[in-house]
Formats: C-alpha cells, structure tokens, sequence
C-alpha cells in the first residue's frame, strides 16, 4: 500500500510540473491573446504618436487693425496676431462694396492674396481703382485652414464721400492742368473746360493753415487745413477766371473738380480731381 501511495503522489508533482503559469512579466501577451478577437492591443510604455496631419491648422490668427481711406484709394491693415505662430502659406482677401447700407450685402469689386505672415507681423492690403467710387467699402479675409472659428475676418466699413470720389460721366485726362490749360497765381485762377465736354463742377478754395504750422514744400502739410473762401459753380464749354479772398498769414488755393472740400486730410486734395493749386510759401 505504501508503495502505491508514493507513485501517485509522485504522478501528482509531475502533472503539476506540465501545466504553464502566466509570471506578472507576460501580461501584455496575455492581454493582447484575451483580445485577439476585438482587434484591440494593449501596451505598456508610452502612447505612440501616428503622422502628423498636414492639413492640421497652423495656429495663425490674423485680425484688422486699422482701416484708412488713402490718397489713392483704401486700406486696411492686417495682423497675425503676436501670440499666434508663424502662417504657413498664404490666403485670400475680397473687397466688398455697397452705394448704400452694410458692404457686406454688397459685391465683390477686387481679391487679393495675404502673405505668409510671421507672428505679430502685419500688412496693408489696398484698393486702388482707376475711380473710386461714392459708398461703403470692407475688406474680407479668410483665416488659414482649419482655423477653429468662423474661418473668415472682416474690417470695419470704409466710407467715401461724394467729395472724394470721382463722380462725373466724364473722361478727364491727367495731367489736369493741362487737360484744363489752368493757372492759378494767389487768389486767382483761369481755365478752360474743352469744346464738347459736358458741364463739370469746379471749385475754387483758399485755405488758412492751422495756427503754428511750418510749411514745407508743395504747400504742405496739407492736414487742417480750413475753407477760408469758396467758389463753386457748373462750367460749360469756354474759358473762365475766377478770384477767391486769401487769409491772413500763411495759405493755399486748390483749383479742383468736384463740390467744397472744408477740411483737409493728410492727403489733400484726390490726385483724381486737383487742378491746379498756388500756395504762400511759393511767392517767398
């Protein structure tokens, strides 16, 4: 009896001896076999990264900062912002206009391209027409790609006036003072409006500097400069001269198409419909 005790406690030991054990080392195949069926691996060590998306945004982010109607034209002036990062490829801008109510109901008059922008770097986009006309202007951009907001920026409206725009059914050709054979000396000015021309709106104004004012020459700096005397009037076909009171002190007298212009910018007067023009500081 003895002997048959020992030889099935020794079959037990050997059939414990066959049967494998998982050590905690072999987890990861023991996971991935428990697994196999729902395609699903389990790893240890950190995550790995799969390629990176070209098409993911760039982190740019461009905004408006200022908006101006120039001597030539309008302007806006666009920024990636000093936080963003580097644009990596250039995007697209429309110049929208409308004669009355919110540009942005209105059509599209011009499309440009915006740079590849460093972060806090900026650029003025412009709208230059032969003729400008009368209304209200906006600039729209578009972000990069995959920019998570709306994706598009618009400026603040630009208005022109009648007085700056070029309005008149005609065909002028530059430059004016010989198209209109003009002098202009102090108060005075002669012209001649061409056989055959429909009758055009010309003004004549002196103008007074603001007080303290260093002239410089052609009669600049043109801005705040004050209406001191005017006359406004239609012309047909023939030659005309015309006078205008100066002020006191320095002036300047501006010959040019169009209705009053009261004040000065930084632009005087559209290069689209100056004339002529005598000031103080010429007669020095």
């Amino acid at each position: 009896m003895k002997k048959i005790k020992k030889m099935t406690v020794g079959i037990i030991m050997a059939s414990l001896l066959t049967i494998p054990f998982v050590q905690e080392g072999d987890t990861t195949f023991a996971a991935t076999k428990q697994n196999e069926n729902a395609n699903v691996s389990i790893q240890k060590g950190p995550k790995q990264q799969g390629p990176k998306d070209k098409s993911a945004w760039d982190r740019s982010s461009l905004s408006f900062t200022v908006e101006n109607l120039t001597c030539y034209g309008i302007s806006a002036t666009i920024k990636n912002g000093q936080d963003s990062r580097d644009m990596q490829g250039e995007v697209t801008y429309e110049v929208y206009y409308s004669e009355k109510g919110n540009p942005k109901n209105g059509e599209v008059v011009a499309t440009g391209v915006v740079h590849a922008l460093e972060s806090g770097e900026t650029e003025e986009l412009t709208y230059t027409p032969d003729q400008l006309v009368a209304g209200n202007y906006m600039f729209k951009a578009y972000q990069s790609p995959n920019h998570p907001g709306t994706g598009v920026l618009w400026s603040e409206s630009i208005t022109v006036t009648e007085n700056f725009a070029l309005t008149e059914p005609i065909e002028l050709q530059r430059p004016l003072d010989q198209f209109f054979h003009s002098s202009v000396i102090n108060g005075t000015a002669t012209f001649t409006v061409p056989e055959g021309m429909d009758p055009i709106e010309i003004s004549f104004t002196s103008y007074s500097y603001p007080e303290g004012t260093v002239l410089q020459e052609d009669g600049k700096p043109y801005e705040g400069q004050t209406s001191f005397d005017n006359v406004t009037d239609v012309y047909g076909p023939g030659t005309y001269t015309i006078e205008v009171d100066l002020p006191n002190g320095d002036w300047q007298t501006d010959l040019y198409v169009g209705s009053e212009i009261k004040v000065l910018t930084e632009c005087g007067h559209p290069i689209n419909k100056i004339i002529d023009a005598d000031y103080s500081a010429k007669q020095d």
